[in-house]
């Protein structure tokens, strides 16, 4: 009987997962961002989405590693599912997901 070896899968790319409802970032991701409050925005012309953080209460709230975005999605008719990759630009501190 031949045995193989289970090697865990380790995240080594940053990535963010986008539901119906929410954008869940990984682990990776979330070691960026040091807040309770993200701001979000989009541009319609490349697709891209920025998350970057909020010092203030009027932005949404990071839970954990998800961004409740129900009402973002509506906004600008976003109905893209899927997990993309995401950079990190450490001049802007944001996160930029591309469509």
């Amino acid at each position: 009987m031949a045995f193989e070896v289970y090697k865990p899968h380790l995240e080594k790319e940053a990535t963010v997962a986008v539901s119906k409802n929410h954008l869940t970032l990984n682990k990776k991701l979330m070691g960026k961002l040091n807040t309770k409050y993200v701001e979000l925005a989009y541009d319609p012309d490349t697709r891209n989405i920025r998350i970057k953080a909020s010092n203030d209460e009027n932005g949404l709230i990071l839970n954990k590693n998800k961004i409740g975005a129900k009402g973002f999605f509506k906004h600008f008719n976003i109905n893209q599912k899927g997990k993309y990759s995401a950079v990190y630009n450490d001049s802007e501190k944001s996160i930029f997901i591309q469509l």
